[in-house]
């Protein structure tokens, strides 16, 4: 049984590829074909042209849209793209469930809440431990 358990693990160390392997390794000719993380909605927009005011002014006018309005915006080739691109985002959102970027949405027009943390400032001065052992 040994012997066969070892003729095993040599083959599998003769099969192993080289460490890093050349065919899977990134280089200037080897790159992946999705660079990079993905863009984040409000980075789309803002390389469209558009400032903060108008996003937040788009964001506070289409949340209060009910999906067929949002559904009839984001189709309406009369509407400037960044409400039709919004409404888009608002449809998508709702139909995955997508709630981190609803969440996105809204921190963007409200800010983030803020976060406090509670410190306490102890003036006393330590002058000694004392350990007791357990009997």
């Amino acid at each position: 049984m040994q012997k066969k358990m070892k003729a095993k693990t040599k083959d599998i160390v003769k099969a192993k590829k080289p460490f890093p392997n050349p065919e899977t390794q990134f280089s200037t000719t080897n790159q992946p074909a999705n660079r990079g993380r993905k863009k984040k909605l409000l980075t789309i927009i803002k390389e469209m042209g558009y400032t903060g005011d108008d996003i937040k002014t788009a964001f506070k006018e289409l949340a209060f849209y009910s999906l067929p309005e949002l559904v009839k915006v984001s189709n309406d080739n009369e509407k400037p793209a960044i409400l039709r691109i919004t409404a888009e985002q608002f449809i998508t959102a709702y139909k995955k469930k997508d709630y981190n970027r609803i969440k996105e949405i809204i921190q963007y027009i409200l800010g983030k809440p803020l976060q406090q943390i509670e410190t306490k400032n102890y003036t006393e001065q330590i002058t000694g431990i004392i350990i007791k052992e357990d009997k």
